[in-house]
């Protein structure tokens, strides 16, 4: 059983790197919010890096950030060595949210081929239907979105952004819409997906047993303005399986998180 002690060595530049980021919202009294105060993050090549938080503290406006879309009042993001714009605009990442974003008028395996398409290349039927078995989900790549679930929905978004090969994936909430049932089957699907292919992985979740089964790092913010309150180390070993969740250790963690967000007033 591979352990975290015996992973391949990590690539000397981190795939995301946020350094001393603030950003703030005009609300809609025109009164100035602070969501982010000096966030510093990393993840290195090849991690799975969780961040959790309380509702509303700037998860999803920090991963924003991390993709590009928005830009900080302070500090800054590098995304696999360069700005998050070149690597947006490169195709260098996935992004997966909790709205898979189908296209409803292509079949499954037509929204997978579309990120070859935005690629430049023509997808080819194999490389596809291979996508969708690693998902899980090829007998169903002549349906459409409308007659899958959202589980299954989620799954097709999967495939879609592992396309391409990306060396990053960004992913907000992508199992927080669906049943307790489905969302177990995927994050054990995601784990198998990231033990085969390893890409670096940046997860935003409200779900702390989520985070510490499915990473090696659990980063802490604080409610608004977030800042960093921990960053938890998982030492489980790897390959992890649902079984995982019922050993002590795991069990340790899970609380370890759960005091520091308690501790900074979530």
């Amino acid at each position: 059983m591979t352990t975290s002690s015996t992973r391949p060595a990590l690539a000397a530049t981190p795939a995301v790197a946020v350094e001393g980021v603030s950003h703030r919202y005009e609300s809609h009294d025109g009164a100035l919010l602070l969501a982010l105060d000096g966030v510093d993050l990393s993840v290195a090549d090849g991690e799975f890096v969780s961040i959790v938080g309380p509702s509303g503290c700037g998860k999803t406006t920090l991963l924003r950030i991390v993709t590009g879309l928005i830009e900080p009042i302070a500090g800054h993001a590098r995304v696999l060595g360069g700005e998050p714009e070149a690597a947006r605009a490169a195709g260098a990442f996935g992004l997966v949210s909790q709205e898979p974003g189908l296209l409803p008028w292509r079949s499954v395996a037509g929204n997978v081929a579309l990120s070859f398409e935005l690629a430049g290349r023509r997808a080819d039927r194999a490389e596809v239907r291979t996508l969708l078995g690693h998902a899980g989900i090829e007998p169903f790549a002549d349906y459409f979105p409308r007659e899958l679930s959202g589980g299954m929905r989620q799954r097709v978004a999967l495939a879609r952004a592992l396309a391409h090969g990306p060396r990053l994936l960004l992913m907000d909430e992508p199992f927080g819409a669906l049943d307790e049932f489905s969302r177990e089957e995927l994050r054990l699907e995601l784990l198998r997906l990231w033990e085969r292919e390893r890409p670096s992985v940046l997860f935003v979740t409200h779900a702390i047993r989520e985070a510490v089964l499915l990473s090696d790092r659990v980063v802490v913010l604080s409610p608004r303005p977030a800042r960093v309150v921990a960053d938890v180390a998982v030492e489980l070993p790897r390959p992890r399986d649902g079984a995982v969740e019922e050993t002590p250790a795991f069990l340790d963690h899970v609380a370890r998180v759960r005091e520091a967000l308690r501790e900074a007033g979530a």
